[in-house]
């Protein structure tokens, strides 16, 4: 049995796969009562051989029609595994109860068999679709409901001018920057001699309370003003230095 006694013709391939033995010939449904009926002895069969011989089968299938062998994946998956076990070596026997020969050849010849039904029932569903033809439903005629209020494009228009919203404006708040800051400082300080950072500071967001005391820190490097910390986080009193007090006066 070659993979040569595989019909490769369409005609065959429709038919199903066959086994041509010298003894027998035949699907393998009838290869599996032989072999229950004892008609044909298990070792007249080439397990290995059998099973290479169904996945040349398959390959045909699988030129006839691609769809059809895709769906049959889950089955060949199950045909590859009983042909990689058929190629291991056999374990030692550790007891005298070996396997039944006729059990491990219905089982192999089973799983074929299984997956030639599922071949069979693919094709068969694939020609009952070819031949089904989708209806065209007529479509339904659903009335139309009128317009409650009939109302011109122009009317619309005029009706949207009269409620059109009035322009508005937006105030943007300037932000703070280092020259303003130190301007205000020197101004204050002008005006009250001596006082401390955050009296002279107008806003106490974070924003303005940095960049005034970055001001200030300008101001301290240029000796500008005097700075006075009694402790550690405490509040700092700023005066202006002489040169500064006489410059103001």
């Amino acid at each position: 049995m070659t993979p040569k006694d595989v019909s490769a013709s369409p005609q065959g391939i429709r038919l199903g796969f066959l086994v041509n033995l010298p003894t027998f010939s035949g699907s393998l449904s009838e290869l599996i009562h032989a072999l229950r009926s004892l008609e044909l002895a298990p070792q007249e069969i080439d397990l290995y051989q059998l099973v290479r011989n169904y996945l040349h089968y398959y390959q045909q299938v699988a030129q006839e029609s691609l769809d059809l062998a895709t769906e049959a994946l889950p089955y060949l998956a199950r045909v590859i595994e009983l042909k990689t076990r058929l190629l291991l070596p056999r374990p030692p026997q550790e007891s005298e109860d070996e396997e039944d020969p006729l059990e491990e050849t219905l089982e192999a010849v089973a799983l074929l068999e299984e997956f030639e039904d599922a071949i069979q029932f693919l094709r068969q569903r694939r020609n009952q679709r070819r031949v089904l033809l989708a209806a065209a439903a007529p479509r339904p005629q659903y009335p139309r409901p009128e317009r409650p209020i009939k109302v011109s494009i122009s009317r619309l228009a005029e009706l949207a001018s009269r409620h059109r919203l009035s322009s508005y404006f937006e105030l943007a708040v300037e932000r703070l920057s280092m020259a303003t800051a130190i301007k205000h400082l020197q101004a204050r300080l002008k005006l009250l001699r001596r006082a401390v950072l955050t009296d002279l500071v107008a806003s106490r967001d974070w924003a303005t309370l940095a960049v005034s005391f970055a001001g200030f820190l300008e101001l301290f490097k240029e000796n500008k003003v005097r700075a006075k910390q009694d402790s550690a986080y405490g509040p700092i009193e700023l005066e202006l230095t002489a040169e500064q007090r006489r410059d103001a006066a």
